[in-house]
């Protein structure tokens, strides 16, 4: 909150000691504070807004240096890239000219596997008449065996080459994809972070940052306050708070103005308290009082922080 206490000084327009009208009330102009930080820490590359700017809610209030989050997110969004081509891939199956390489490495295969069981017979024929050596036999028999599971695993590839993919291997890829895919969008939020936008329209109250400067998590970089929508808390006798209500019209007054500017009752208060030191009213000094916020419609401007303020809750005074 924005509060520059009363003196006693304050020129008041009932003056020290004086009686107040019924149902008004003294309080004290206030805006209410938003502090806006960054959710990452960084260095701050730029900082447009200055104290007294005039800024829209969504407005860029700051920016820190973004580049590594950036280079982040591209390297995320490559590996989403292969991850989501890679799923594709497995979904569609083998293409003809796959399943035609297939099929022409079994033909292959056959072709050696005839080919060494022709020379198989050829040196068993020998060995009958002791002519050959059964190391040459056995050799020639595991070599065989070999070609034979080379062909059968062929065989297996091409027949699920045919089938496709199972479906649970299809939605493994799937899973992945989407995973990867998740990834880039959250460094595409921390990238987003990396800028400050303003929560509210608003006055910049206040910059706590420089351009260069490095900025911690939740370090405040900008206070500003809705200045059109400022606010006056009023201390209620006990006795008197049960004839208001939330929504209730209000009218207050300053000395620098020549007319009211209307308000509402916000808030009321479940507690009571004792009476402020700064309310000059006799009525009001000795009470257990009840504060009672009244929230103001300033479109113009035309209240500051600080300015001794008069309520009039009935809204007609």
């Amino acid at each position: 909150m924005v509060l520059v206490p009363l003196l006693a000084t304050a020129a008041l327009a009932c003056g020290r000691g004086q009686e107040l009208p019924e149902g008004t009330y003294q309080g004290v102009v206030e805006l209410t504070d938003t502090v806006v930080a960054f959710d990452v820490a960084g260095r701050v590359e730029t900082r447009p807004v200055t104290e007294g700017d005039e800024v829209a809610a969504g407005d860029m209030l700051a920016t820190l240096d973004d580049s590594l989050a950036v280079a982040e997110r591209n390297a995320r969004a490559l590996e989403a890239s292969a991850s989501a081509s890679e799923a594709t891939v497995i979904r569609l199956g083998s293409r003809p000219e796959e399943l035609r390489a297939m099929q022409a490495r079994i033909r292959a295969a056959k072709a050696t596997e005839a080919f060494l069981e022709k020379n198989l017979e050829r040196q068993q024929a020998l060995l009958s008449r002791s002519a050959a050596s059964s190391l040459s036999v056995d050799d020639l028999n595991a070599q065989l065996a070999r070609a034979i599971a080379d062909r059968q695993s062929l065989e297996q590839q091409l027949s699920e080459m045919r089938k496709g993919a199972r479906d649970e291997q299809i939605e493994a890829a799937d899973e992945r994809a989407k995973a990867a895919a998740a990834s880039v969008e959250l460094s595409d939020i921390r990238v987003g972070h990396h800028t400050l936008k303003a929560p509210i329209a608003g006055t910049v109250l206040d910059v706590h940052v420089e351009v260069g400067e490095v900025v911690g998590v939740g370090g405040p970089v900008v206070t500003m306050a809705d200045t059109q929508h400022p606010f006056v808390d009023v201390f209620v006798p006990e006795g008197a708070v049960h004839g208001f209500k939330l929504g209730d019209a209000a009218r207050v007054r300053v000395d620098a103005l020549d007319h009211a500017i209307t308000g509402k009752i916000e808030h009321i208060a479940r507690e009571t308290e004792f009476t402020p030191k700064f309310l000059f009213s006799p009525r009001e000094r000795p009470n257990l009082v009840i504060r009672v916020r009244v929230r103001l419609d300033d479109a113009k401007r035309e209240l500051h922080a600080g300015l001794p303020a008069f309520v009039n809750l009935g809204g007609t005074k």
